[in-house]
């Protein structure tokens, strides 16, 4: 079974449930949608599969396309969530044809506003009519640009030839790589998966290794920074968690294997550094699942305070405000 036909809740939802329900229901709204077509989640979703995937599965999911058919990013959004709109109703004309719902697209992504409703719609026949008869012949397939694409190589190929991820990005000797490794278990009654990037198996060494990778359009020395926003802490707890309980892992352990500490690799997109590792410590684990306090005082809760968010808003059906405001009736101003 693939790991989208696995029903379950995952760590990239539940973690917004500590935002609010609303946030929660939006996030898994979006995951039963098709993948982001923005370009930084392409970016890393293709260099995610040309490190843990074959050629085969790229060429299945992804097309590669001349950066002249690309428009410009608000363009190419509009076109998007038309195309989506627009592919159950069987054949498909020309972009012209669709003026009606080209407005309805431009309300709703926002692009130029300010424009008259006219200039709008001209403006995204002009420059998109390219990239849409580009979508026509590439159904069901993502579109990645030439820039972009030769991009994710040189990532790809940075990650493989530096001397520190190297060990973990390129095959070694008595090393194997367990990619897209799927983990499944329960909570409180409730079932949770994840989907690791890669379990590193060093035979020599006797070790387990679990990692994942990201890309940035920022410096990768503002990771830290990142991981805390993004709470990769909350990620890395569910996923190592996951790893203890899972038959694989624990036939490993029974024999005298070390499960190590998360690892999150992190690339630029445009390699003004070189990639770096990051080590997530037992203590950042044990923040991300049972929540605690970082060094700036600030207060962080975790997977299992997101079950417990997530349990009563499903046992009374309450999505619209937090777990504490129905229970009070109002929200305490803090400090």
């Amino acid at each position: 079974m693939s790991y989208r036909d696995i029903v379950a809740l995952n760590q990239s939802c539940l973690k917004k449930i500590l935002q609010s329900p609303k946030d929660f229901l939006t996030a898994v709204n979006n995951q039963n949608n098709e993948e982001s077509t923005q370009s930084h989640f392409i970016f890393g979703s293709v260099v995610d599969l040309m490190l843990t995937g074959t050629r085969e599965e790229f060429l299945e999911k992804y097309v590669v396309v001349d950066d002249s058919d690309n428009p410009t990013e608000g363009i190419k959004t509009v076109v998007d969530s038309l195309f989506k709109d627009i592919q159950h109703l069987g054949a498909i004309t020309e972009l012209g044809d669709y003026k009606s719902l080209i407005l309805s697209h431009c309300n709703f992504t926002g692009y130029q506003s300010n424009w008259k409703d006219e200039t709008r719609v001209n403006k995204i026949i002009d420059l998109g009519s390219k990239y849409f008869n580009v979508l026509k012949t590439t159904v069901n397939k993502t579109v990645v640009s030439s820039l972009e694409y030769a991009l994710a190589v040189n990532t790809v190929a940075s990650l493989k030839s530096d001397e520190f991820t190297s060990k973990f990005t390129k095959k070694q000797p008595n090393v194997d790589f367990l990619d897209k490794f799927i983990i499944e278990f329960e909570w409180k009654g409730y079932n949770i998966k994840g989907e690791l990037d890669r379990v590193v198996i060093d035979h020599k060494e006797k070790t387990i290794t679990p990692i994942d990778f990201k890309t940035t359009g920022k410096s990768v020395l503002n990771f830290n920074s990142d991981f805390w926003f993004y709470r990769y802490d909350f990620q890395a707890a569910v996923y190592k968690y996951g790893l203890t309980l899972h038959d694989t892992i624990t036939d490993y352990i029974d024999q005298g294997y070390r499960l190590k500490n998360f690892l999150y690799i992190v690339a630029e997109k445009n390699l003004v550094n070189n990639p770096m590792i990051f080590e997530v410590t037992q203590k950042v684990i044990d923040i991300g699942f049972s929540g605690g306090e970082l060094s700036n005082k600030r207060k962080l809760e975790g997977f299992e305070q997101a079950i417990e968010r997530y349990d009563y808003a499903h046992q009374n059906d309450k999505w619209d405000y937090s777990m504490e405001y129905y229970i009070n009736g109002k929200q305490e101003i803090t400090i």
